[in-house]
């Protein structure tokens, strides 16, 4: 039986934001395309993943963005804005967050960085939106390492079996089945409904 479901925030709960603002970032600055990606996509060992991890603080990541990408400090704080304006909410997924909130307990798994998450927290109340968060500044690993997966179960106090977790990214839903843990992998809103009826959750 399922007690926990656990929920992605950018590219589920919200647009794949990050994505989506690499490409307004491109025409921004004149660094290539994937010294771009190195600096805000979360690649191992690259400036967005360490800042992610907590390993970098705000002012040391936008200091080495500044470098790596040779822009002008001026253009920080639009850049800034950029990155995380472009996170906006999914269409109808708050709703079904909050029906499932009914009776289950929801959680938010994310590979974020602190500021990020506080301005969408301001933005559309966040914090209020789930029961608990797992998130990767806090706890210093990415989805792409097995000890993020580790701190999700031990925070949520359930059986791997006892859990389904929805993210877009099929690598990570592998590493997650290896734990037993449930998946469904996010393409729409009336898919996820349809694969959440499918496990016997009640909607």
């Amino acid at each position: 039986m399922i007690r926990t479901i656990v929920f992605d925030l950018g590219g589920v709960y919200f647009k794949a934001g990050t994505a989506i603002a690499v490409q307004r970032i491109y025409g921004l600055v004149k660094a290539p395309k994937e010294a771009v990606d190195e600096v805000f996509q979360a690649f191992p060992r690259k400036e967005g993943w360490l800042y992610g991890k907590g390993k970098l603080s705000e002012e040391e990541f936008w200091r080495r963005a500044v470098e790596k990408l040779g822009i002008d400090p001026k253009l920080v704080p639009e850049l800034k804005e950029i990155w995380h304006s472009s996170y906006e909410p999914i269409e109808g997924m708050r709703d079904l967050v909050r029906e499932l909130r009914k009776r289950y307990r929801v959680i938010a798994f994310s590979g974020n960085v602190r500021e990020r998450f506080e301005y969408l927290d301001r933005k559309y109340g966040l914090r209020g939106e789930f029961d608990d968060f797992v998130l990767s500044f806090e706890v210093g690993f990415h989805k792409d390492e097995r000890e993020f997966y580790e701190a999700l179960l031990s925070r949520i106090g359930c059986k791997p079996e006892e859990c389904v977790f929805i993210d877009d990214k099929p690598e990570f839903l592998e590493i997650a089945k290896s734990f037993g843990i449930r998946t469904i992998q996010f393409k729409g809103l009336e898919q996820l409904r349809a694969d959440l009826r499918g496990l016997g959750i009640k909607i």
